[in-house]
């Protein structure tokens, strides 16, 4: 699950985010398909703090841009494992990721 959270991270753009918006810390969650693909539809935020709920929408967007961006081909995950990865939750933290 590491692999896959920063495969996610990898493609999440804080770059596009407000100053208010690097301060906001999200969870989402998602569900995969078998051939662990992100389910669009199933992507929703879980929790977040920080931030106006503008800024709250706006790591949500990035977020999940970043969930259907890196999942469109599939993220390579073991199907004999599908029931441990079936439910995904990631937490994004952009000030963290930014001083990557």
């Amino acid at each position: 699950m590491d692999a896959l959270r920063l495969n996610v991270e990898s493609c999440w753009n804080v770059g596009i985010l407000s100053t208010e918006a690097l301060n906001v810390v999200i969870t989402i969650g998602f569900e995969m398909t078998p051939d662990a693909r992100p389910i669009e539809s199933s992507i929703r935020q879980v929790t977040a703090s920080g931030g106006s709920a503008g800024a709250q929408q706006a790591a949500f967007d990035a977020g999940r841009q970043a969930i259907v961006s890196c999942g469109i081909n599939g993220y390579g995950l073991p199907q004999d494992l599908y029931d441990q990865w079936r439910n995904v939750e990631i937490t994004f933290n952009p000030a963290r990721m930014s001083n990557r």
